[in-house]
């Protein structure tokens, strides 16, 4: 029995068979649905702690909240959340196969119309005992005794996680669209994905479900990656093709009303690469008025594991914005450390190209060390393929990394520098092994 189970966790002592019969009772009158076969609802359960407060017995709701984790704020405390620690700017944090295969139980429990989609009321099922969110409705229980105003807090319901994820035409949320908003969730606040975790019924170990990646930096040296997310900032001018292409990504159809982004925003979904593998890619908008402030960051581009520059192929204007937003990001890389792949879209590529534009983009591309630009179309029909060179590009974060002209510069210097110490340290040992010959030498003579 529930009940009985909350007992013997909160108070260690058992209900007695008479008090278990006793307490349905007083729920099942005074609440429908509060009591079922296995014991007290939640409706029943949040009744009964209702009429505690009621009768002035706070301190046994307050019991029962610490012994799950709570702490005088109602929050999840912080020995409750092990979130893995990062080391190093350029690590992130994923969900672990274990979390995954919950999760994906999770979604097949709560869809029970078994159409491989949650629909609003099935999502809000599962997400009824989470922590802390925005709410989308209040929920109103009426007692026989008094009403009890429940808010109920779901998330994903604001930004950034709002409309970030694949759903059907009737905006059900599809098993692709779940995950990759967990993955989204992890990658932006893991300790709050933990909570969410632990709230909606992760029974293992909670230090099981998250876990640090590689450095970035060690991946590069490597030239491959253990990840399984990778997060993509889109660059590009206003009117470039930006949001389209995070729309093109989870399915959304194409709209030719301009609608400029203000906010930083964000999308998820995953890629299937050649071979089956699946990767999740979280596609991170960044607006042009905003790029200067995101660079301002000397760690910005730490957690970053490639990016795109879109330009609108039919706007020589839209070129030349892009290749100089190329330029300040390449910079930033070479003086953080923090480099990254970089590929350059040319949007809108059925339209009548701007004179000099194949040229001018093969100039940029081999000047930098770069693919040259991938055509996409105005309504981004086929864009699986861009997705699928995005992750690509991800997956060898050796490659493709823009060098400016500086950067070569001091890339050469170091060579330089590199080359010097090594003959330096060549002719010191050889010094050394001659000056001990001589030594050996001379003393023979002299005996």
């Amino acid at each position: 029995m529930l009940c009985n189970y909350e007992q013997v966790k909160c108070f260690n002592a058992p209900l007695q068979p008479a008090e278990i019969v006793g307490v349905k009772r007083v729920v099942q009158e005074r609440i429908r649905g509060g009591v079922s076969d296995l014991g007290l609802t939640l409706e029943g359960f949040l009744f009964l702690h209702a009429l505690f407060i009621e009768k002035g017995r706070l301190e046994t709701t307050w019991a029962v909240l610490r012994k799950f984790g709570y702490n005088d704020e109602l929050k999840l405390r912080d020995d409750i959340l092990p979130v893995p620690t990062k080391h190093a700017p350029d690590q992130t944090v994923e969900l672990t196969n274990e979390a995954i295969d919950f999760l994906r139980g999770i979604f097949r429990l709560y869809d029970s119309d078994n159409d491989g989609s949650l629909q609003p009321s099935e999502f809000d099922d599962i997400f009824v005992t989470a922590p802390e969110s925005k709410t989308l409705e209040a929920l109103t229980i009426y007692f026989y005794c008094f009403n009890l105003l429940i808010f109920v807090f779901f998330p994903w319901t604001v930004d950034p996680y709002v409309d970030a994820a694949e759903r059907t035409p009737q905006g059900n949320l599809t098993i692709n669209g779940f995950l990759s908003e967990w993955a989204l969730m992890t990658t932006l606040d893991p300790s709050y994905c933990l909570a969410n975790l632990i709230c909606i019924g992760y029974g293992g170990d909670p230090t099981s479900a998250l876990r640090v990646t590689r450095r970035r930096s060690v991946d590069r040296k490597k030239k491959q990656t253990e990840k399984n997310v990778f997060h993509c900032f889109v660059f590009g001018p206003k009117k470039s093709g930006k949001s389209a292409l995070l729309n093109s990504f989870i399915g959304r159809p194409f709209s030719s009303n301009y609608t400029p982004t203000n906010d930083v925003r964000y999308v998820a979904n995953a890629v299937e690469q050649i071979g089956g593998s699946q990767k999740t890619l979280i596609l991170q908008e960044i607006p042009e008025d905003g790029v200067k402030k995101l660079l301002s960051n000397k760690e910005c581009l730490a957690a970053c594991d490639v990016a795109v520059f879109l330009y609108d192929s039919s706007d020589e204007y839209s070129w030349k914005r892009s290749r100089e937003l190329l330029l300040d990001v390449a910079r930033r890389g070479e003086e953080s450390g923090y480099g990254v792949p970089c590929l350059l879209i040319a949007a809108k590529d059925d339209l009548d190209p701007f004179p000099m534009s194949l040229q001018n983009s093969a100039r940029v591309t081999q000047q930098l060390g770069m693919e040259a630009p991938i055509p996409v179309g105005v309504k981004l029909r086929d864009s699986k393929s861009v997705f699928s060179r995005i992750v690509s590009a991800a997956e060898h974060p050796h490659l493709s990394i823009p060098e400016t002209e500086k950067g070569k510069k001091r890339k050469r210097y170091r060579r330089l520098v590199n080359s010097s110490l090594m003959f330096v340290s060549v002719g010191a040992a050889v010094a050394v092994v001659g000056l001990a010959a001589y030594r050996a030498y001379a003393a023979r003579k002299n005996t």
